[in-house]
């Protein structure tokens, strides 16, 4: 994961909040497998929440 500035489409480090160039606030950018294991624990979450209430 890394952090994306939108104007200057540069990329920075987690630990930065705002864009060093122009001062805008940073959005996360997540890769192609961190989106995948988010996808994956969602679907897991969603199906121990049904069983729960059924």
């Amino acid at each position: 994961m890394y952090k994306f500035c939108e104007k200057c489409k540069k990329k920075y480090d987690l630990k930065e909040k705002k864009c060093p160039v122009c001062g805008n606030k940073l959005k996360k950018e997540y890769t192609e497998e961190e989106i995948k294991e988010i996808q994956k624990e969602n679907d897991d979450m969603s199906v121990i929440m049904n069983t729960m209430f059924m």
